[in-house]
């Protein structure tokens, strides 16, 4: 499986209603995306989180599973509409877990 996180650092100001329909509307892209084995999007409760308080755990079925997702119409449309309008910065991490470091 390989698995990618982006954190998203929210900007300031931004509504609870927005943020749930930015959630919802990433969570809702499992149902419809190829190679998708799980989308988790929560908040970051972790106690040093940089500013980072918005979090999408996915797992996918290999590394082409998740650069065809990130390249996706669907996805990019959800990014451009509702990550977009809230989003300050973003950081993303991505691994398989079978480099054996």
């Amino acid at each position: 499986m390989f698995h990618c996180v982006i954190l998203f650092a929210l900007k300031p100001g931004i509504s609870l209603d927005r943020v749930r329909n930015a959630r919802t509307a990433l969570q809702d892209l499992v149902e419809t995306m190829p190679g998708v084995e799980f989308l988790n999007v929560t908040h970051n409760v972790a106690k040093d989180r940089g500013g980072y308080n918005l979090v999408l755990f996915s797992g996918f079925e290999n590394r082409k599973a998740c650069e065809i997702f990130l390249r996706h119409p669907e996805y990019v449309r959800v990014d451009d509409e509702e990550l977009g309008p809230i989003v300050e910065s973003r950081i993303v991490a991505q691994g398989d877990g079978a480099d054996g470091l």
